[in-house]
């Protein structure tokens, strides 16, 4: 029997070459329903990395534009996705652009994914920045990592209500998960938030939802981001064992030849 890995390229179509895809599988099928729904016009990613999910949103929309601050991901991708704009830079700038050269072109974007910096201050910039928008269609926000505590404040606290086209802000869309990583080992990562602007301003009260409140409470208490004394010594030694490295690099590489 194949593997659910085996099985991908039934499960995802389009992975030619297959590219690096930083998602769970219920993230990346979560991410084809959304995109089924949206059929947008224009779509944005903010955060392109390997250009797994890139791939995907290109099967979607004719016009796509991919925002990263790092320069080798146009030179890598740029010639496997030619629908697909690249730029480079800072994001809560170029998602500006982006919205701009949407209105100048007739192509209202349908659809964004952002996935770039995931610091609080960095999501929270680029959610302020693609709510400048005034939405010509349903315009369907993918926001992930949304079960990291920076991550989910920073979306949490975003000024939502100031944009009366934002008609729904869940954080729990998708709900991640306790890292398998080494390098992030019991860190929360993964999950994402779903937002849903509309042409018409809404008439409601808007409230951000938490619909895995409950479990996002469990896994942060088992996770390394938990105030507790285990991971508050865990984290000081991970701190001197850093600067003992340090250290020593510094000690070998002045050390005279024998």
């Amino acid at each position: 029997m194949k593997s659910a890995f085996e099985l991908a390229p039934l499960l995802y179509p389009g992975m030619d070459p297959p590219l690096t895809w930083l998602m769970s599988h219920a993230e990346r099928l979560a991410l084809l329903g959304v995109l089924e729904a949206a059929q947008p016009a224009a779509a944005l990613e903010v955060g392109t990395a390997g250009g797994g999910s890139l791939q995907q949103i290109r099967r979607f929309a004719p016009s796509v534009y991919s925002v990263d601050i790092v320069p080798s991901v146009r030179e890598r991708l740029a010639p496997l996705m030619p629908n697909v704009e690249f730029l480079t830079g800072d994001s809560r700038d170029l998602i500006g652009t982006v919205l701009a050269r949407c209105t100048e072109r007739g192509t209202p974007l349908g659809f964004a994914l952002i996935d770039g910096d995931h610091s609080y201050g960095g999501v929270n910039g680029d959610v302020r920045a693609l709510l400048a928008v005034r939405p010509r269609c349903p315009l369907w926000v993918l926001m992930h990592d949304s079960s990291n505590p920076d991550c989910r404040a920073g979306i949490a606290d975003a000024p939502w209500a100031d944009n009366p086209h934002v008609h729904a802000v869940e954080l729990d869309f998708v709900i991640g998960a306790l890292s398998e990583d080494p390098q992030f080992q019991h860190q929360l990562w993964g999950g994402f938030a779903l937002a849903l602007l509309l042409p018409e301003p809404r008439t409601h009260s808007l409230a951000v939802t938490a619909s895995g409140a409950k479990s996002f409470a469990a896994l942060w208490r088992a996770s390394a981001h938990y105030p507790s004394l285990q991971n508050k010594v865990s984290h000081w030694l991970q701190v001197k064992r850093r600067g003992i490295a340090r250290r020593l690099g510094r000690t070998r590489s002045v050390s005279p030849e024998p």
